[in-house]
């Protein structure tokens, strides 16, 4: 319909122009060949223009009509059917220009001229050609307008039908989808079209849904089997105290073992919250400039004498002044993760190094690094590590929960940066990289990209340098 309309649009504003472009043309004839007659009147007088109107009329060369009207409106000289069309024209001035329409094919131009004797001049230009003209325009867009609706049609009908079979294929999956068959995508048909953004976007939520609801799915499998061992120790602890009624004493170390217990499991359900709340992302909103060099430095502070106690050695090596947009207690709690998670896991006399890089590269950020040469982890199940719960079979008799390096990785993640698990020959090194970056610089507070040549100041107690502490 609107190409239908906007064809006939077309036609009627073409067909206008045409007819006032032509009546234009005519009353400029008619205007000039007037100009041209007075002058001669001027010149030779009533008389001899009386006849040079019939003789222009009897000539017939012109395309122009003539006539010349007396005082009482009738006819003098020229043809008499430019006469009654003067006639009716109203009251004319010095000079006028009128169309009549005596018939249905007789329409007049006129222009009326009164001359110093008392007469007037009519000098007329036939509109017939004009009507003529406009017929024509007529049918040719009469036509084209009759195939622009055959056009319209089977392009709205063509259109439609593409349409709908692209909606149709996304209602189907949809549907599928909807009774159970989660593994259904939207097929792109390689047109790079709107609709083929749209798959793609569609495509990508429903993966992110499955992943969602796999891990979903992985969580509840996983508390039900890892807490159903705890709760039942609980419950056994007890139920044997109950049945073995004994001391005072033995009431106070049962309650003792059972609160453990409960500690240990609330212990779970906060980690468990906190990774999902940590997921949600709604953290980002609270992102302030933090100091990394200052972080890093905190948490070897507050944990080498523990580590130096426990026969293991912890050393650092900072860059100073390496300062994102982040969490800080978030980020506290990935690196104190890393540390425990590399000490629960390690024998004595490992030595466990923690580093923060100064970006290197201009497609790199800066990178936290917490390695060790302890047992490390085989590379088949370090993917399986980062899942809620999951812990290596030599790991089941430690303390734990399997949840700690599933923090770190929420907690990257929300952070945008890059994790990854490698083996530095022996043991295992975790690497954080954060995305490049705007860093503050502590002392000036400017703002300088990442790895930017000039002064970084830490914001640390340590040297500007690199520094190693045992």
């Amino acid at each position: 319909m609107v190409f239908v309309i906007s064809v006939a649009a077309v036609g009627v504003t073409a067909e206008a122009l045409v007819t006032r472009a032509l009546k234009l043309q005519a009353g400029q004839r008619v205007e000039g060949e007037a100009a041209e007659l007075l002058d001669e009147f001027r010149q030779y007088g009533s008389d001899a223009f009386r006849k040079l109107i019939d003789a222009q009329t009897a000539s017939g060369e012109s395309r122009l009509h003539y006539a010349l009207l007396g005082r009482d409106g009738q006819r003098v000289a020229g043809e008499h059917l430019v006469a009654r069309a003067a006639a009716s024209v109203p009251a004319a001035g010095a000079s006028t220009l009128a169309e009549i329409r005596l018939t249905g094919s007789d329409r007049f131009l006129l222009n009326l001229r009164s001359l110093t004797d008392g007469t007037t001049l009519v000098v007329a230009d036939d509109l017939g050609s004009v009507d003529d003209v406009e017929d024509v325009v007529a049918n040719a867009f009469t036509i084209v307008l009759g195939i622009s609706v055959l056009l319209g049609l089977v392009a709205g009908f063509l259109l439609t039908k593409g349409v709908l079979w692209r909606v149709e294929a996304v209602t189907r999956t949809a549907e599928a989808i909807i009774a159970g068959d989660m593994t259904r995508r939207i097929e792109p048909t390689g047109a790079g079209d709107e609709f083929d953004r749209l798959a793609t976007s569609l495509n990508a939520m429903l993966d992110r849904i499955m992943q969602l609801m796999d891990s979903l799915q992985q969580v509840s499998n996983d508390i039900a089997h890892d807490l159903r061992t705890p709760l039942s120790r609980l419950r056994q602890n007890l139920e044997r105290t109950r049945i073995h009624p004994a001391t005072t004493q033995d009431y106070a170390v049962a309650v003792e073992r059972a609160i453990d217990e409960a500690d240990g499991l609330l212990a779970t359900f906060s980690a468990l919250l906190r990774i999902s709340q940590v997921e949600a992302g709604n953290q980002r909103v609270t992102f302030r400039p933090v100091d990394l060099t200052e972080v890093v430095t905190t948490l070897f502070e507050a944990y080498a004498p523990d580590v130096e106690e426990g026969g293991r050695i912890l050393t650092c090596a900072v860059a100073p002044g390496i300062v994102i947009d982040g969490d800080r207690e978030l980020l506290a709690q990935l690196l104190a993760n890393l540390i425990e998670n590399a000490l629960a896991h390690t024998p004595l006399g490992t030595e466990i190094r923690v580093s923060l890089l100064r970006p290197g590269r201009a497609e790199r950020g800066p990178a936290i690094e917490v390695a060790d040469d302890g047992p490390g982890i085989p590379a088949a199940e370090r993917d399986k590590v980062l899942r809620r719960f999951y812990r290596l079979e030599r790991s089941r008799t430690t303390p734990g929960n399997g949840l700690g390096l599933s923090l770190v990785a929420a907690i990257a993640k929300l952070h945008g940066a890059a994790l990854r698990l490698s083996d530095p020959e022996p043991g295992l090194r975790v690497t954080i990289a954060f995305p490049w970056r705007l860093h503050v610089e502590a002392t000036t507070g400017q703002t300088a990209p990442l790895g930017s040549s000039g002064t970084s100041v830490s914001g640390s107690s340590l040297d500007p340098a690199m520094m190693h502490h045992t």
